[in-house]
């Protein structure tokens, strides 16, 4: 795997920006929308000029009738993880 590149504020904002969107969309997709009450995604992310972390916090409040386990969301965040370390290896990878 190649060496991360140097990454402005603008770069690690629009990673940011793209894993809360991923999150979401994979969320959704898991949980009927009918059943989401609100949905919240918090992405925080640190960059110390050779390593970036990014976490995600999501809070997700469900109609008290859903069957939606924690476990579905899990595996959601987890895929979004997946399809985040894609997009940046083909646009922050030298």
């Amino acid at each position: 795997m190649n060496k991360l590149k140097k990454l402005t504020q603008e770069d690690i904002d629009v990673i940011s920006e793209h894993f809360s969107d991923i999150a979401n969309g994979l969320i959704l997709a898991k949980i009927p929308s009918k059943e989401v009450l609100d949905l919240d995604i918090n992405i925080e992310a640190t960059y110390d000029e050779e390593e970036l972390d990014i976490n995600i916090d999501v809070d997700v409040n469900l109609d008290e009738l859903s069957e939606i386990k924690n476990e579905d969301i899990e595996l959601a965040i987890e895929e979004a993880y997946t399809k985040l370390d894609e997009f940046i290896d083909d646009n922050y990878r030298e």
